[in-house]
């Protein structure tokens, strides 16, 4: 890349079922120059993962259709998005071994949603170098 040349912006899709926090997390990557995709189930994720291809997932577990943790695993056997890290967004209170379990399945973060929104874009950039 050249002095010259923009640097490339970073896709993001973020797949939530509630509208709001889809509105709230995304406005926030938005402001900090990320492109945001959007899906609001696992189905969705999935279709939009494999057309797109973003730099980075961030998944609720717990959506209508197919669930965040199903789909991620699908997105893992898929060699087309089988090297996209993903975050789990979520509001289920996850225990120290379910945070464990999740990272060993090559999940990259969790994060919940009461998370500070500034943390939250900081954890994101971390990942998507």
């Amino acid at each position: 890349m050249t002095m010259d040349e923009p640097e490339k912006k970073k896709h993001i899709l973020l797949a939530d079922d509630d509208p709001a926090t889809r509105r709230l997390f995304g406005a926030k990557l938005s402001s900090a120059g990320f492109e945001v995709l959007y899906a609001k189930d696992g189905n969705e994720e999935l279709e939009m993962a494999t057309r797109f291809v973003p730099d980075l997932v961030i998944t609720d577990i717990d959506m209508p259709n197919t669930d965040g943790i199903k789909a991620s695993f699908r997105l893992r056997g898929d060699p087309r998005t089988e090297h996209i890290p993903i975050i789990f967004l979520t509001n289920a209170d996850l225990s120290a071994d379910a945070e464990k379990a999740i990272k060993e399945l090559g999940m990259a973060e969790y994060i919940p949603k009461a998370v500070d929104l500034g943390e939250f874009v900081e954890r994101v950039k971390a990942l998507i170098k």
